[in-house]
């Protein structure tokens, strides 16, 4: 939280992603959606967001002349929302930041999540949002059809999230059609969650583990990705071959947390046990 001057008196108000309430989490999504949109540029943005962090009922600027300037002398305070780089031409782009582990939004409009850190989410789930994922990436490298991306990332959503209620569509089939905000809010969750296993450590139990050694090949710590030609499929098969979580529907039933736990063990103890290379005389 940081101090706000509003009108001669001092308030706090939230300056980080993780610090807002649902109700004002909501309403950054909104306005984020509609700037990536183009309905809203990013100075309208800001002039919306720190009304609403005011409480305000309409936007400041509508106020008397000093308290517009006292508040616009203070907007560099929001600057924990949003991501700046700074262009070729000039400038700099501004986008706003949605990517945090925390989950923000543990139940909308009748669909229920997964907790911090998509705390509860199988490992059948999570790997199929990895595929999704990289499906929706080469979708948008190939120039595709925007619809059609949205559907991947609905699916997404769908392996995250679970509506309360099942619901036929007009074809009969139970595929209910997630909001448009819970999407982008999943996304970019799962995305936040995944960055951060492939990059920093992760606390478990009080331990802070670095999962990057399940992507980075051995002395090679620059690249990151599976390192098996069958992919997560293969992963999940190699898994089950143990035992220790049952077969490969248990596998996938399972909590991805502890499957990644298992395979860091296994590679950590494969790393660290490994002979050393003979000498040659």
């Amino acid at each position: 939280m940081v101090d706000f001057t509003f009108k001669g008196k001092t308030v706090q108000i939230p300056s980080t992603l993780e610090e807002l309430n649902k109700e004002q989490y909501i309403e950054f999504l909104k306005l984020s959606g509609a700037m990536m949109q183009g309905y809203v540029k990013p100075d309208t943005f800001r002039v919306k967001w720190i009304s609403c962090l005011l409480g305000l009922k309409a936007d400041y600027t509508i106020y008397r002349p000093e308290i517009v300037e006292e508040v616009k002398a203070q907007l560099d305070k929001l600057d924990g929302f949003f991501i700046y780089n700074d262009l070729e031409s000039g400038g700099r782009s501004v986008t706003p930041r949605l990517r945090t582990g925390r989950q923000m939004l543990r139940e909308f409009a009748g669909w229920i999540g997964p907790g911090d850190m998509l705390d509860g989410m199988t490992f059948g789930d999570f790997t199929a949002c990895l595929t999704l994922a990289a499906m929706a990436k080469k979708a948008t490298e190939e120039g595709q059809d925007d619809k059609e991306i949205g559907e991947i990332y609905e699916e997404m959503t769908r392996k995250i999230y679970r509506p309360r209620e099942q619901r036929k569509d007009t074809t009969g089939l139970e595929k209910p059609v997630p909001p448009s905000l819970l999407v982008l809010h999943s996304v970019n969750l799962f995305s936040a969650v995944w960055t951060q296993i492939l990059n920093e450590p992760v606390e478990i139990n009080g331990e802070a583990i670095s999962f990057a050694i399940l992507f980075n090949p051995i002395g090679n710590q620059g690249r990151a990705g599976v390192n098996d030609k069958t992919g997560w499929q293969g992963i999940t098969f190699e898994v089950a071959s143990s035992g220790v979580f049952g077969n490969v529907q248990d596998v996938n039933r399972a909590s991805f947390w502890d499957v990644l736990l298992y395979l860091y063990k296994c590679k950590f103890e494969h790393i660290h046990n490994k002979p050393n290379s003979t000498r040659r005389s």
